[in-house]
């Protein structure tokens, strides 16, 4: 499981949690108010964060997920960036924030939380961000064709033979080409943190 190979501190699962989730942390502090040019800054202090917390993180099934966590993680280090300007914004004479930066702080990630929670692979499930991700990373292990029969018969949900007379394929091989994207995402998505 990817948790436990963070856990010890392996450096493929590693980068499998920083490409899955780190892109996700970078939209939520977007989505907070965190220029561009300060949200990698903000996103590299998550994963610092998530680095000396995770030996103590348990999945709790009532309480909280690794997605709630990793949510709540990224409020913090938010905060901590708008804290940090306004001392520096005191220090000149002049105060930022609002009540419309609090109110975007309370929001950060909710719904892209709600999103990740559809592990279903299916056209309306791939705006997910976290699947989107998933799917980045899979499609680069196998060949075009065999993305584009699959992609054309899961996402486009075309026939397979119709899928089959644009590639060049037997309707078969289609079958086959979708079967095999299919196992390995859902592979892949069990073995995400929930």
């Amino acid at each position: 499981m990817l948790i436990s190979g963070v856990k010890q501190m392996d450096a493929e699962s590693w980068t499998r949690l920083v490409g899955t989730f780190g892109p996700i942390v970078y939209r939520w502090c977007r989505t907070s108010g965190i220029p561009a040019s300060d949200a990698p800054d903000v996103v590299q202090e998550v994963f610092a964060s998530v680095a000396r917390g995770i030996g103590d993180f348990q999945r709790k099934k009532r309480e909280g997920s690794f997605r709630s966590w990793l949510a709540t993680i990224t409020r913090n280090r938010v905060r901590d960036h708008f804290r940090r300007l306004n001392k520096l914004a005191e220090a000149d004479g002049r105060a930022i924030g609002g009540s419309e930066a609090l109110d975007q702080l309370h929001q950060i990630g909710e719904q892209e939380i709600a999103d990740m929670l559809d592990s279903t692979i299916c056209p309306a499930s791939i705006e997910s961000p976290l699947i989107r991700q998933v799917m980045a990373s899979v499609e680069s292990e196998f060949e075009t064709m065999t993305w584009q029969a699959f992609w054309a018969t899961t996402v486009d949900q075309q026939p397979a033979s119709t899928v089959a007379d644009k590639l060049g394929l037997s309707v078969a091989s289609v079958y086959q080409a979708k079967s095999r994207v299919l196992r390995r995402l859902r592979k892949r998505m069990a073995e995400l943190p929930e």
